[in-house]
């Protein structure tokens, strides 16, 4: 009985196979949603989402991300049934970078969105389609990431005090904490997800080893 117990309080594996689709995902999301190479391109940027397949593409794109993000919350509740203490203000953060990366990917998909379901005309000009991009991408890049630094931040330090991640990734979870201070240069933010990455392979992988040296309990 005791044996049934411990093994029903472990925790599952389906928080971290949540944290790899978090970053697969969401990574494919930001891959799929198109936008012109150059990005200053006036003329490019006002036919832009006259296309229907840029607007088809970005709806995907979009998809994808919320996706990707609703699987994020998966892996941060997963991740907190891990702590001794529950980590309130870890969740907090969490939480708040989840809507505003859903506020970002639902700005950047607006005019897409709008014609593709709404027959709502495309903006003339370049403005609005290149200032709706820009916009999204600050709530991600500037809100968003200094809140994913904080989650990140926070969670390394639960995670060091009860011994759930090795030393070095928990360190490695305040430098990308910090360094999400920079990430509108996009790269910075960019480790936030493969901090993600690395946290579910290592949970996934000490899992495996828990289930290979419990013993299975019998039924009597």
């Amino acid at each position: 009985m005791n044996s049934e117990l411990e093994s029903n309080a472990r925790p599952t594996r389906v928080g971290p196979w949540m944290g790899i689709a978090f970053v697969v995902l969401f990574v494919a999301g930001f891959i799929v949603f198109p936008t012109p190479t150059n990005g200053k391109d006036t003329a490019k940027w006002a036919r832009w989402w006259t296309d229907s397949g840029h607007r088809t593409a970005a709806i995907i794109g979009a998809y994808l991300m919320v996706l990707g993000l609703l699987a994020f919350v998966w892996f941060m509740w997963g991740l907190n049934q891990r702590f001794r203490d529950r980590g309130g203000m870890m969740i907090t953060f969490g939480t708040l970078f989840v809507t505003l990366a859903l506020v970002s990917a639902l700005v950047r998909a607006a005019i897409a969105g709008g014609k593709q379901f709404g027959e709502t005309p495309v903006p003339p000009g370049a403005d609005f389609s290149r200032e709706f991009d820009q916009i999204g991408f600050g709530v991600l890049l500037v809100a968003g990431a200094l809140a994913a630094g904080a989650f990140t931040a926070t969670a390394s330090y639960l995670a060091r005090r009860d011994a759930i991640l090795p030393g070095w990734l928990t360190m490695a979870g305040y430098v990308v904490a910090a360094l999400q201070l920079v990430a509108s240069f996009f790269f910075p933010f960019l480790l936030f997800p493969l901090w993600v990455l690395i946290v579910s392979i290592v949970l996934l992988r000490r899992a495996s080893r828990i289930d290979t040296h419990v013993p299975v309990a019998s039924s009597a």
